[in-house]
């Protein structure tokens, strides 16, 4: 497994080895931080979103709950149709707005800050290499992206990475040292989602790509420590925690990966995985999108694999129609933002134009997790594609108005000057009852 792989999907390399493998004007929005979530407050003291040590934040507890999944509505939810806005802006900055690139090494390429400033590049995801510095160098190297995007008057970058726990943290200093299944209870998912959101926030960071939200069903998953548990229920109360505290901090969170990897038998970074299930055992585990997706702050990841008893073909999840439109949108009833996992990934590797069949089935934000060049590549070719009609421009402005929707929400807030302090260091190195839960060592 190329090393990079397997630090992105938690196998044994330690969280602290992530080397590369050869893989009209917006200024600078503010972040909304009102919660819309259906609960009751409660104030967890010294969680402050502002990086304040001791600063009480305020959040919103969903109510427990057993969800009954059923079958597909008979009317699928829909989204805002395309603002006036939107249709005025050239279709190549909105397709732009839906690319997420990596970059090599700690500091931004100059060809990344010029596809940034051209409006080329609308996300960037960060591992083990672009944080090695610290968090000094991680949040000037941040500050010159988002320094980019201004100077060309696009919108602020979403900023991600795999901050999950464990083994998968990209922020290696920073929380959760926790893995997902060290997590047993919601209130320590939740405490250890606000700290994660802080600190992540500190260094300008404005997307988690987590809580796994996969319910495991196999003994020998693929996916080990980084689940919640092996119960709908169960997994779904401590994800959803989890991503509760990081809305709280301000930051946005994504479940994935949909319709779940609970079953899979293989790792479909590296290989086309085929899982047989039917619908009436996959969408039991539907529980944690049900309960808390579609949020302000949340996003939902789409699986590489196959669910052919499902979509009625071998087409993974993230090209399928189906997916998006039935499974998300009328069994989940999700209309929020669509991340791909990483279309660099080996299970995809046969498939002809995956990103333009994914776009055309719904997906918005297109990840590539490998080198560079490919999300260049791939932008030029779905520029392309726009142009001859492969992609029609009301899927393109579709996909950016939801897009920017998230973005006036999370991706506002500069990241911290020296000058106001590192506070994220005042973490501990975890948040969890000590004297049940022991944090996991050298991963």
């Amino acid at each position: 497994m190329p090393e990079r792989q397997a630090a992105r999907w938690g196998s044994t390399t330690p969280a602290t080895t992530d080397t590369r493998h050869s893989r009209r004007r917006y200024g600078y929005w503010p972040a909304a931080l009102a919660s819309v979530l259906i609960a009751a407050a409660v104030v967890i003291a010294g969680c402050g979103g502002s990086g304040k040590v001791g600063t009480t934040i305020t959040v919103t507890k969903m109510i427990p709950h057993k969800t009954v999944i059923k079958a597909p509505a008979t009317k699928t939810p829909t989204r805002a149709p395309a603002t006036a806005t939107a249709s005025t802006v050239p279709v190549n900055e909105m397709l732009g707005q839906m690319i997420v690139s990596t970059y090599a090494g700690r500091a931004p390429s100059t060809a990344i800050l010029d596809r940034v400033r051209a409006g080329d590049v609308g996300g960037i995801i960060l591992f083990g290499e672009n944080t090695a510095g610290g968090q000094s160098s991680t949040r000037s190297a941040i500050s010159e992206l988002q320094a980019a995007a201004r100077a060309g008057n696009k919108p602020p970058l979403l900023i991600m990475a795999d901050q999950e726990g464990g083994e998968v943290r990209r922020l290696t200093w920073a929380p959760p040292v926790l893995s997902a299944a060290a997590m047993r209870s919601a209130s320590v998912a939740q405490a250890e989602g606000v700290a994660t959101g802080r600190a992540l926030q500190a260094v300008g960071v404005n997307l988690d790509l987590a809580p796994v939200s996969d319910v495991v069903h196999v003994s020998n998953s693929f996916l080990g420590t980084r689940s919640f548990g092996d119960e709908p229920l169960e997994v779904s109360e401590r994800a959803c925690a989890f991503a509760e505290g990081l809305a709280a901090a301000g930051v946005g969170y994504t479940l994935k990966h949909f319709p779940g990897l609970g079953r899979a038998l293989g790792n479909t970074d590296l290989e086309p995985v085929t899982i047989t299930a039917p619908a009436s055992e996959l969408r039991p585990d539907y529980e944690t999108y049900v309960r808390c997706a579609s949020t302000p702050n949340g996003v939902a990841m789409v699986s590489n694999a196959s669910y052919p008893a499902v979509t009625g073909d071998s087409t993974p999840a993230v090209l399928s129609h189906e997916i998006y439109h039935t499974e998300l949108a009328q069994v989940v009833g999700f209309t929020g933002v669509t991340i791909s996992d990483d279309l660099g990934a080996g299970a995809l590797a046969h498939e002809v134009n995956p990103a333009e069949r994914a776009i055309n089935a719904g997906l918005d934000l297109a990840l590539y997790a490998g080198a560079e060049g490919q999300s260049a590549s791939a932008y030029q070719t779905l520029r392309e594609d726009v142009q001859t009609g492969g992609i029609p421009r009301s899927r393109v402005e579709n996909a950016y108005n939801a897009i920017m929707t998230l973005k006036t929400r999370i991706a506002g807030a500069a990241p911290q000057t020296a000058s106001t302090g590192n506070q994220a260091s005042s973490y501990p190195e975890y948040v969890g009852e000590p004297e049940t839960i022991t944090p996991e060592k050298g991963k």
